[in-house]
This record gives structure tokens, C-alpha cells and sequence, in this order.
């Protein structure tokens, strides 16, 4: 056994200084190859989307995933109110996506796939990118997991939704971010080709794996509305404001040639309220007003990212 003070508590083959791990070289962004999207395009605005099931008797261990069940089991309080974003939230996300010629990516937890066919059909008969999202919210990604354990959730999670949107399932969100020190290697042994789990860059960049490499994506967890609306408790005009601004950023970021990602991550319990769908549309109207914006999902913006970057 060992612990802080204790012989070979800090012994791993990666300790050294600067990073601790073979994954990804250092890198500074505004010194990186400059990336030109379609168009000549300043930003590429990514539209992803939550898509999670969350089981009534989800674990408090190892930790409670963000928007978790908080009240002991049986919460229908709780289990409603995310039941609701997979039945009426998402469809108002969808029109407002549709009305704007606008295509998101469902990071969908596989258990979706088999408990609202109805959405399954809605999605499958829209433009939308499906992204593999774990199994459910209830089943993370740990140390703790034995590599068997971790690679029968990975391989369930993928099967299960290309069996519903074929192929074309590319990606991948752990739920709740969550890793193991060998997630990666299982994601790309699975055949997907990117991951949205870190929250270290606004750009993509290449990930090694024992299993071939990967492009990681940005996904933004401080323009969250679950992070913004559901954890700090803003309210909607906030978090269209601080999207609008991290807009404005990128694009000045991008008048060098070097292009951005922006990325708006939104969840249909919470986007999905009446209260808030106006917002959004007027949100995303603003966005496509401005010039040198290329929306589009996920996978466009890794094969476009690969295609610039060489």
C-alpha cells in the first residue's frame, strides 16, 4: 500500500515535467499551423447536444455525474424532469435546429436507443450526427473499472446505436467526461475515430492510443448549460450572452486565418424548456447573421481539421 509520504506514491512511468502522460504533444494554440475551414470560414459553430439517459437508481460512486438523481432512490422528481428532455426537449431543440437548416450532434447515451424508438426514428430520419455517449449517465468511466468491465460498456454503447443509425456513429462522449487510463484505447478499438471528453483546448488535436490515433474535439464545458444554467444557476439571457461573447472571441481570434471551433453544448431537460427555446432560436440567428461562421457536426469538423492540418 502506499499514500502521500509513502514509498512509490508518486512512482508512474510518466512522471516528468511538463505533461504526464504520451497522449498528445505540448501545444500552444496561437503559435499552432493555422487551420482553414470550408469557405474560408473564421468559425465552425458546433452544435452538440446531450442525449443521456439517467437511471432512477443511478451510483453516488464514484462520483455523482452533473445533472445526477441528488435524492435517494426512488426520485421521480428527478428521473421525470431528465425523462422529460428525451420525450418533449429534444423535439424542440430539433425544430429550432431545423428551422435554420442547422444539423446537430446527439452525444446519445446507447440506452436511448432501446427506451424511445420514437426519438430514434426522429433522429434517424434527420441530417443529425449521432455520437456514441456511454452506456447511460449511471455507468461512468473509472479507475476502478477492470479493463474487461470498461471494454463490454464501450462495446455495448456502440453496437447498440449503430444498430439504430448504422456507420456513421464516429464519435464518442464518456458520460459525464468520465475516463480510465485506458478509455481512449477502447474508444479507438472500437473503430471511432474522435472523442469529446477533455475540456483542455478550443481546437481539435490528434490523441494516441495504443489501439491507432484519434482527434480529439473540443467540447466546451464553460459554455455548458449544464454547466451555466443547471451547476451556477444563470439564467438563459447569461448563457446566451457568454456563448455570444466566446463568439466574438474566436472570430477576432480568427482573422489571422487560423480558424476556431465554437461550441454550443446544450441539453434538451434544460434548453428544451418553454422558457428557453425562444432564446436559443435568437441565439443561433445572431450566430449565422455574422459572416465566416460553417456550421457543422462533429464529424465534419475532424475530417476538416485532418484534411487542413495534413
Amino acid at each position: 500500500m502506499s499514500g502521500p509520504g509513502l514509498p512509490g506514491y508518486l512512482d508512474y512511468p510518466w512522471r516528468r515535467r511538463g505533461l504526464d502522460h504520451d497522449r498528445f504533444p505540448y501545444r500552444i494554440l496561437p503559435r499552432a499551423t493555422p487551420i482553414a475551414w470550408p469557405g474560408k470560414a473564421r468559425v465552425a459553430l458546433w452544435i452538440a447536444v446531450h442525449v443521456g439517459h439517467f437511471p432512477m437508481d443511478m451510483p453516488r460512486t464514484p462520483f455523482v455525474a452533473p445533472g445526477g438523481v441528488d435524492r435517494p432512490y426512488p426520485s421521480y422528481w428527478d428521473y421525470t424532469q431528465r425523462d422529460y428532455g428525451n420525450r418533449i426537449g429534444i423535439y424542440r431543440l430539433m425544430r429550432a435546429l431545423d428551422a435554420r437548416g442547422l444539423r446537430g450532434t446527439a452525444l446519445m447515451s446507447s440506452a436511448v436507443a432501446t427506451r424511445y424508438p420514437a426519438l430514434v426514428k426522429e433522429v434517424a430520419a434527420s441530417r443529425w450526427e449521432v455520437a456514441a455517449a456511454g452506456v447511460d449517465m449511471g455507468k461512468l468511466h473509472h479507475g476502478g473499472l477492470d479493463e474487461a468491465s470498461e471494454r463490454a460498456l464501450v462495446t455495448r454503447a456502440v453496437a447498440n446505436l449503430r444498430a439504430a443509425f448504422g456507420p456513421t456513429v464516429r464519435g464518442w462522449h464518456s458520460p459525464a467526461h468520465s475516463q480510465s487510463m485506458r478509455t481512449l484505447d477502447l474508444v479507438a478499438e472500437a473503430g471511432l475515430d474522435y472523442v469529446a471528453d477533455w475540456i483542455n483546448d478550443d481546437m481539435p488535436y490528434a490523441v494516441t492510443t495504443a489501439k491507432g490515433p484519434l482527434t480529439a474535439m473540443p467540447l466546451a464545458w464553460d459554455l455548458s448549460d449544464q454547466r451555466l444554467l443547471f451547476q451556477q444557476h444563470m439564467d438563459t439571457g447569461e448563457f446566451v450572452e457568454q456563448v455570444l461573447r466566446a463568439f466574438a472571441s474566436f472570430k477576432a481570434e480568427a482573422a489571422d486565418g487560423a480558424g476556431r471551433v465554437l461550441t454550443v453544448t446544450i441539453t434538451p431537460w434544460l434548453m428544451g424548456q418553454p422558457h428557453r427555446i425562444r432564446a436559443l432560436g435568437e441565439m443561433l440567428d445572431r450566430l449565422l447573421d455574422q459572416d465566416g461562421v460553417w456550421p457543422a457536426t462533429g464529424a465534419e469538423i475532424v475530417d476538416a481539421w485532418k484534411a487542413s492540418a495534413g
